[in-house]
């Protein structure tokens, strides 16, 4: 899929750089709609109502958290496997849980202030982005409870940056964004 799309966007950059915006506005506009849409189809996850989940999945969420609240439900594809994240409220705290089709939980992601991040956390993220400011945070939890890591979303600019840390703050990924989200 990803050799389709290059090709895709090669032709379309070669494309409207043979065309006119005054005498071919509606077909660069169609063009870019195509572009941008495919593009968003292809990094984004779907929304599913509670029906549409796995019974497995549906069965060990529910038994885990049976006060949950605010509770929405996805799919998304990671390392060639469909997994589902549940957002949800459980006691005041934002939480979202990922199992895969079978049932099993693969990982919890508690949302935290960013001021209880932990020291060799904010010391990574201080050496690697000196000029960033964290706008969001979350505690990343296995299958057993125990904490196996962190996320937090920068902003450094005009950049968003999404950074994953292990649980002794060294930088396992990092992604960007250019684009501005608010």
């Amino acid at each position: 899929m990803k050799r389709s799309f290059r090709k895709f966007s090669r032709d379309l950059k070669q494309h409207t750089r043979s065309i006119s915006m005054k005498t071919h506005p509606m077909t660069l506009a169609v063009l870019a709609f195509a572009h941008f849409s495919g593009l968003a189809a292809a990094s984004e996850e779907k929304e599913l109502s509670a029906k549409q989940v796995p019974r497995a999945v549906h069965e060990a969420f529910q038994k885990a958290y049976p006060a949950a609240k605010e509770t929405k439900y996805s799919e998304r594809t990671t390392d060639g496997k469909i997994v589902y994240e549940v957002e949800f409220e459980d006691r005041g705290r934002k939480l979202e849980a990922t199992y895969g089709a079978e049932g099993a939980l693969i990982e919890t992601e508690e949302e935290i202030k960013p001021t209880e991040l932990p020291e060799p956390v904010v010391s990574a993220i201080k050496k690697a982005h000196p000029g960033a400011t964290v706008k969001e945070a979350e505690k990343v939890f296995n299958p057993k409870g125990t904490v196996s890591g962190y996320e937090v979303e920068l902003a450094d600019g005009k950049k968003r940056l999404e950074l994953k840390l292990d649980a002794n703050g060294t930088i396992v990924k990092t992604e960007t964004d250019t684009d501005e989200e608010d």
